[in-house]
């Protein structure tokens, strides 16, 4: 057993304590605690460690508002005050800049924080439970009530877990439940016939469910979901991305949109449902979205059409063969693993004016800044926006310019 004090936080959502120059990455721990904490893995220079006891806790402790903190693995930071996790999200993000990107002279990041709840949350289903992996496993907590979910969101949650009891289902599979004010639907991996009674059972509750079996897609009731961005009304199906915390999706839609304002053509990669591409057309000539899944590509489609939007396409491709070609204006909203370096060499030699670059990973971030940084494009400004309060994850908003 040591005891120790926790200094500060690593992504990832653990404490970090130093002893002796070995350092300690402590899950559940708070800066300021003084803490007794067990090794458990020991590397050759850091470790992780258990805490055991808090011996003095920090004064930016407070009391978790969820009863499954600490055994669902959903959260990591509600312990903490709201406050200084955002101080604490964007220290990080700033030492990931620097650690891996090499990046010392950015501008200072804006943070924009919210404590909405989530619109969409996907559960996981195991033997009649349903809920969320535990801590660092993939072992089932069931939950009653999600604490970071939206009400309309643990209302659908409620009446899925009244089924499965009710007529003593032992499904297994996962649920993604996606809700807007227009009502809410089901995308569930589940058998055909599984889904059907699912969706039958709950047809009072939901509009509909897009079933997804091995290689097929069924859609059993409404295929999409009216949600307003920046007053425009996008049509989202249930198993597409699209972002969880509609205040904090405003934020973002509009940074972007005031930063191409003017914009001749703007190519949107990796454009989704339209999330952004729609809200750029009323403040561009023309906008061009890129995505490789055709679902997402329809939706987004069919939202333009019943827009009147004409100033906006989609086309269906693989992102890293995209040609940019005239293109004065770039969106980038990537995986959690970042751009490969052969892309960002396509956009690079191709030079766009301005780019947004969307990140909900620091790490692959900082790598890829220090490419377009080394291929003389400026880092205009940064915005942290806090899309997964109480979790480690950090989204960001970076602009780049070409000098």
């Amino acid at each position: 057993m040591i005891l120790t004090r926790i200094d500060s936080m690593a992504y990832g959502g653990y404490g970090v304590a130093r002893v002796d120059g070995f350092v300690h990455f402590v899950p559940g721990s708070a800066p300021g605690d003084l803490a007794e904490i067990e090794p458990v893995v020991r590397k050759k220079r850091h470790g992780f460690s258990r805490l055991c006891r808090i011996v003095e806790p920090s004064p930016l402790r407070t009391d978790p508002f969820c009863p499954y903190f600490g055994e669902c693995g959903g959260c990591q930071y509600q312990h903490i005050r709201y406050p200084e996790q955002l101080r604490i999200k964007q220290k990080i993000f700033v030492e990931q800049m620097r650690r891996i990107g090499g990046l010392t002279n950015i501008p200072q990041p804006e943070m924009s924080g919210s404590e909405a709840k989530r619109i969409r949350m996907r559960f996981h289903l195991h033997d009649g439970d349903i809920g969320l992996y535990r801590t660092r496993s993939h072992t089932l907590c069931p939950i009653h009530e999600c604490g970071i979910a939206s009400p309309q969101v643990n209302a659908v949650l409620q009446e899925i877990q009244g089924f499965l009891k009710r007529d003593r289902k032992t499904f297994n599979g996962t649920i993604t439940i996606l809700t807007s004010p227009a009502g809410a639907l089901l995308a569930a991996t589940l058998a055909q016939g599984e889904a059907s009674d699912l969706y039958q059972s709950l047809a009072h509750a939901v509009q509909g469910c897009t079933v997804l079996e091995q290689d097929k897609r069924i859609v059993l009731g409404e295929p999409y979901l009216p949600v307003s961005v920046r007053g425009l009304t996008l049509y989202v199906p249930p198993d597409a991305f699209s972002q969880v915390n509609p205040e904090i999706n405003e934020i973002l839609v509009g940074g972007i949109c005031e930063f191409m304002k003017g914009s001749e053509q703007v190519m949107d990669l990796y454009c989704g449902c339209g999330n952004i591409t729609l809200p750029l057309s009323q403040v561009c000539t023309s906008v061009v979205g890129v995505e490789s899944e055709p679902g997402s590509v329809d939706a987004a489609s069919h939202s333009a059409s019943m827009a009147g939007i004409t100033n906006a396409s989609f086309r269906t491709a693989d992102v890293l063969k995209a040609e940019i070609g005239d293109a004065d204006g770039l969106v980038l909203d990537p995986p959690r693993s970042g751009l490969p370096a052969s892309l960002i060499r396509n956009i690079t030699n191709q030079r766009p004016m301005k780019i947004a670059y969307i990140s909900c990973n620091p790490s692959t971030l900082a790598r890829d800044l220090s490419l377009f940084v080394e291929a003389e494009y400026r880092i205009d400004s940064i915005r942290l926006l806090d899309m997964f309060p109480h979790t480690y994850h950090i989204e960001s908003l970076t602009f780049l310019a070409a000098d």
